[in-house]
């Protein structure tokens, strides 16, 4: 009950820009949103709650932005953050090989089902995102278009990158296109969400990288990694008998991340 009313009053607040020129309102907006983004983490059905305060952070920041207001939060500005990143990159390992290609065919299988602009946009970002994580054949031809860099490393952070890239994706895009997104009842976009987080997964040792930059970032009541295993477990159940023969893939995730919450972490 605390949560529904915390939230209610945060989206009034969202509405309206607040007037302090100093701008201590936004950044106890800033406060709040973060703390309810992080909570929403250990939500087994908390993803849509989460991407919805993602949005609201950045409402809020360009607020502040625009007043030239000073941030009380620090590292979370993207140039501040891969600075911190950029050395923790340079020592991970290539993802493992077949753990990839598992992926790029599973989100390969979805392109015919993406009848709608949206859901092709977001099948070719989840594409390009998963098919950096090979360290050769793809380096040459994407990597440069990020990283001058020939080294397998430059593929890590590429592929953060595009990570990012993804966030910033359904972030930014209108609220008409963002309820369509999130629309419990649309089958394509749960496979695609199931995919976005099953390749998160497969990821953990470079998305442990920033969480080694920004422990503050774990929320205080569960651990991130176990939070996103809950969204995928849940995401997997929501998908239509019609539809699994193209889940199998997250599905088989989810199956070893319950094993062995550190599976996708061995080299």
């Amino acid at each position: 009950m605390h949560r529904v009313k915390a939230i209610n009053a945060i989206k009034k607040s969202l509405a309206n820009a607040p007037k302090s020129s100093t701008f201590e309102e936004g950044n106890a907006l800033l406060a709040t949103s973060f703390a309810l983004t992080f909570q929403s983490v250990s939500l087994e059905d908390g993803m849509v709650e989460y991407m919805t305060f993602c949005r609201g952070i950045l409402i809020v920041a360009i607020q502040m932005y625009c007043k030239g207001s000073k941030f009380i939060f620090k590292d979370w500005i993207p140039d501040e953050r891969e600075a911190l990143l950029k050395p923790l990159m340079e020592t991970i390992p290539p993802i493992r090989r077949e753990w990839t290609d598992m992926a790029v065919a599973s989100i390969a299988a979805l392109e015919p089902l993406c009848k709608h602009q949206l859901e092709a946009e977001y099948c070719q970002l989840l594409k390009e995102w998963a098919e950096t994580l090979y360290t050769n054949s793809f380096q040459g031809m994407q990597a440069s278009l990020w990283v001058q860099s020939s080294r397998p490393e430059a593929d890590m952070e590429l592929a953060y990158r595009l990570l990012g890239k993804h966030y910033g994706w359904w972030i930014e895009i209108p609220q008409e296109s963002f309820a369509y997104l999130i629309n419990p009842e649309n089958q394509v976009c749960l496979l695609l969400a199931t995919h976005w987080i099953a390749l998160k997964k497969i990821m953990a040792t470079i998305t442990d990288a920033e969480n080694r930059v920004n422990p503050s970032s774990h929320p205080q009541d569960g651990d991130p990694d176990i939070g996103t295993a809950r969204w995928l477990k849940y995401l997997n159940r929501q998908i239509d008998d019609e539809h699994r023969e193209y889940n199998q893939w997250p599905i088989w995730v989810e199956t070893q991340v319950e094993q062995d919450l550190d599976f996708f972490r061995r080299p």
